[in-house]
């Protein structure tokens, strides 16, 4: 298949985003002199304003970071806990938490911090040049997007509850249209402070207003909790696959899934299947359905409770099982409904210096609460902890949620070979997983793998139980086979927006004089290089 656009291929730097002004911003960072780290941040704070429903500074991040001078992969966990107040009888008689509204921030947002500690180790840039085109989008206006406008109007209601938020983004209570200007004066504001003083800004004056409008609107965070926040260094977690090292997050992070679903299709010859045959694809189901039962059983925040990473991601383990899954396969796994907006911005530097990093609000506009002070959206990355207290992720003051965002690095003979990551709760895993398997055992390159069909198995938000979605443009043959072995599998167009915007890297080394970057169609980016 032709691919869908051009796959980017230069010599001193790449970046691939899923907005085009966020991948301009970290392209221009790399040509003034910045490292990875620095293009990330800048892409980071200028998608935050021109991508709002997808990333913003009131969310989570976390980044997996090549070091190509010390040649380890390093891990940043940006993730807030919930406040310290924060407990399960502030939501007695209730069968969960609230998706939207000011209940629903209950967790420190902990991206700008992760900023801080990445640019202190590895950036080379000042801040405030790596915030400047945010400042300049947010300050005179932005473009809005098809999908942002599409977004607006889907979450009108939830908007127009929220006084902060309404007064932002609707205009005269409608959705603004597309290539409408979007101006956000007061997050041009903060945006500055943070240039002008530092990231710890958003934590002491940002985080005191934030505090005071959630109180008022009936919210539960305070101005300790923004202080007393600090983002964290952690070790990342890491299997073999196809004689790569695969990298991933650690928990809270969902990373131990895409590690999980290679391990099991580690042992299945996937070349020789070959793209186009039902048995390629029922491997990746089956392997997701194995994955999603350990990290459900499981994944949690480890500084409350168990993760047995060594024991879940032995080989051992999925080799007494693995024949047992593939042979059953009217199992399922119902995992608990996710939010599915993130965004994921790779970039690599001519040092070779790369960087994975994946922030989010959790759901579309998060909590659809804005303080005016300060401009900021609130994420609700809390309303995923468990009212039960007996689950893994149940809800408890200063702990972190089983978070959906994970981010992907190979590295090859000791050396980075494939950055990559996307957007959407449940797809993460899978689209990263489709990402490697056509790479890896297929040969493609970045942007043909981007555009493969793709598949989607589990229960996203609003789906009341779980879907198997793949992509029209796998042939006919390929549904034939899966409904035959017992695969309840929809076909939806191609490309779906379902499906994740993800976007990858493939570094330049023995296997190429260039990088190698894609963009996913489904989304509105680009990668760019030079």
């Amino acid at each position: 298949m032709r691919p869908s656009r051009a796959t980017c291929r230069a010599e001193h730097g790449m970046v691939a985003t899923a907005h085009y002004l966020g991948s301009g911003a970290a392209l221009d960072a790399l040509k003034q002199g910045g490292t990875a780290v620095d293009a990330a941040i800048a892409a980071a704070a200028t998608m935050s304003v021109v991508l709002p429903h997808m990333i913003g500074i009131g969310g989570d991040a976390f980044w997996l970071i090549y070091d190509a001078r010390s040649r380890k992969v390093h891990a940043l966990n940006g993730s807030g806990p919930a406040g310290r107040n924060v407990t399960t009888t502030l939501y007695a008689g209730e069968k969960a938490i609230p998706h939207r509204g000011p209940r629903a921030a209950i967790t420190v947002p902990g991206a700008v911090d992760s900023w801080r500690l990445a640019h202190e180790r590895f950036g080379r840039l000042p801040m405030d040049r790596l915030l400047g085109r945010a400042i300049g989008y947010a300050r005179d206006g932005a473009p809005v997007t098809n999908d942002t406008s599409n977004w607006i109007a889907a979450d009108r209601d939830h908007l127009a509850a929220d006084p902060g938020s309404a007064d932002i983004f609707l205009h005269h209570g409608a959705a603004p249209a597309p290539g409408a200007r979007l101006r956000q004066a007061a997050l041009a504001k903060t945006l500055e402070r943070i240039a002008a003083e530092g990231p710890r800004a958003f934590y002491t004056r940002a985080g005191r207003s934030i505090a005071a409008y959630l109180k008022a609107q009936g919210g539960y965070l305070t101005e300790d909790d923004f202080l007393d926040y600090h983002a964290r260094w952690v070790d990342p977690v890491t299997t073999r696959y196809r004689g790569y090292d695969a990298y991933q997050l650690p928990p809270p992070s969902q990373g131990m899934a895409g590690l999980l679903i290679l391990n099991f299709l580690e042992g299945i010859d996937l070349g020789q299947l070959g793209p186009n045959s039902p048995a390629f694809y029922n491997a990746l189901i089956q392997a997701t359905k194995w994955a999603f039962q350990k990290r459900d059983r499981h994944l949690c925040d480890p500084l409350f409770g168990e993760v047995p990473l060594h024991e879940l991601l032995a080989p051992s383990l999925v080799a007494a099982e693995r024949s047992d899954w593939l042979d059953n396969t009217t199992r399922a796994v119902l995992s608990p409904a996710s939010g599915s907006d993130t965004t994921f911005i790779c970039t690599a530097d001519e040092e070779g210096n790369a960087v994975g990093l994946v922030q989010s609000l959790y759901f579309d506009f998060g909590a659809c609460v804005t303080d005016p002070e300060t401009g900021v959206m609130l994420q609700n990355r809390g309303s995923f902890f468990s009212l039960d207290s007996a689950h893994p992720n149940a809800l408890l003051p200063g702990k972190q949620s089983a978070s959906t965002l994970m981010s992907g690095m190979l590295l090859k003979n000791g050396m980075p070979y494939l950055v990559y990551g996307s957007q959407g709760g449940e797809v993460q895993p899978q689209a990263q997983t489709a990402l490697v398997t056509r790479v890896v055992d297929l040969g493609m390159d970045v942007q043909n793998a981007l555009d493969a069909p793709r598949l989607l198995y589990g229960r996203s938000w609003g789906d009341d139980g779980n879907k198997l979605l793949l992509e029209a443009s796998a042939p006919q043959a390929v549904f034939d086979g899966l409904r035959a072995k017992g695969h309840p599998v929809e076909a939806v167009e191609w490309p779906h927006t379902r499906m994740g915007t993800a976007q990858a890297i493939r570094m330049k080394g023995p296997w190429s004089e260039f990088f190698e970057g894609g963009a996913d169609v489904r989304g509105e980016g680009i990668a760019l290089g030079f």
